[in-house]
């Protein structure tokens, strides 16, 4: 009896609770927005607060906004682009396709095809080629004969080579004018003729060479360098400037100087370079 009135016991232990309404007692009820508080609780996904969505916050990035409200226009933009895209294809492949299989049935013909194709391209390519190498050519050789024309009027010389080169002229000029001052001044005494003085000190026009230009225009004095004043244009601050002793890769050596033409590497590692940098960098002129 003790057993059973345990067990009995036990069965009908009930309790009362209090009558829930709908939705739940605890639940949250239904709304149009969601709470301020643990408002990750009653998203079935990451979220944030409406006020936090749809309009600015402190941790957010102006770009923010500015892509939600024009998302709808950049959603249907890409769509409709999408759409034009996929059936233009449709309709430029389809015909091709269909007259494709009606005059090359079978895998093989296929095969033959596209060996065709690939055939008529290269030589349809060797025809370009053939008939443009020999205006290619012309165009190399005229552009070396502007550059051989440059050398020849001195548009290379260093300026060292030009102050030469106007010594030079002045010492020939001065010789030969010398020399036709003392024949002429000794035929005139022998014949004892101030006509025959004249004779040789007439000049003619075609004969009169042409006056050293004061500036000739060369490459070397186009201003050059980072520190040549002329070839700045605009001034920046140092600290914009980057520091030659530390490279980006943290290689060994630093990131030379291509205008003054300073290795980016020194010796004894700059014949091994590409043994000491992540990233290989070509040595100066």
């Amino acid at each position: 009896l003790e057993t059973m009135a345990i067990r009995t016991t036990q069965a009908l232990r009930f309790r009362v609770t209090r009558a829930l309404r709908a939705g739940g007692a605890d639940d949250a009820k239904p709304r149009w927005t969601l709470p301020e508080a643990d408002y990750h609780k009653f998203t079935y996904q990451p979220s944030i607060p409406d006020k936090h969505f749809n309009i600015g916050h402190w941790n957010y990035a102006p770009i923010t906004m500015w892509l939600r409200a024009r998302r709808p226009t950049m959603e249907k933009v890409l769509g409709d682009v999408w759409t034009t895209l996929t059936c233009t294809w449709k309709a430029t492949t389809t015909p091709v396709m269909a007259t494709v299989d009606a005059n090359l049935p079978g895998f093989g013909y296929k095969v033959l095809g596209v060996v065709g194709a690939l055939l008529g391209y290269n030589l349809f390519v060797m025809y370009v080629t053939n008939r443009t190498e020999a205006f290619m050519f012309l165009e190399k050789l005229r552009l070396y004969a502007l550059g051989d024309e440059l050398v020849h009027h001195g548009f290379f010389k260093s300026d060292a080579e030009e102050v030469e080169g106007r010594i030079e002229n002045v010492a020939n000029t001065t010789g030969r004018l010398n020399s036709l001052w003392d024949t002429a001044l000794d035929e005139a005494t022998k014949a004892k003729s101030f006509e025959k003085l004249c004779e040789y000190i007439e000049v003619e026009e075609s004969a009169i060479p042409a006056l050293p230009k004061p500036i000739t225009w060369r490459f070397s004095m186009m201003p050059y360098g980072r520190d040549d004043p002329d070839s700045q244009t605009f001034g920046f601050p140092d600290v914009d400037s980057p520091r030659g002793s530390v490279t980006p890769l943290l290689d060994a050596g630093s990131t030379g100087e291509y205008i003054d033409r300073v290795d980016n590497k020194p010796n004894p590692i700059r014949k091994g370079r590409h043994m000491y940098a992540a990233a290989y960098l070509p040595p100066t002129k």
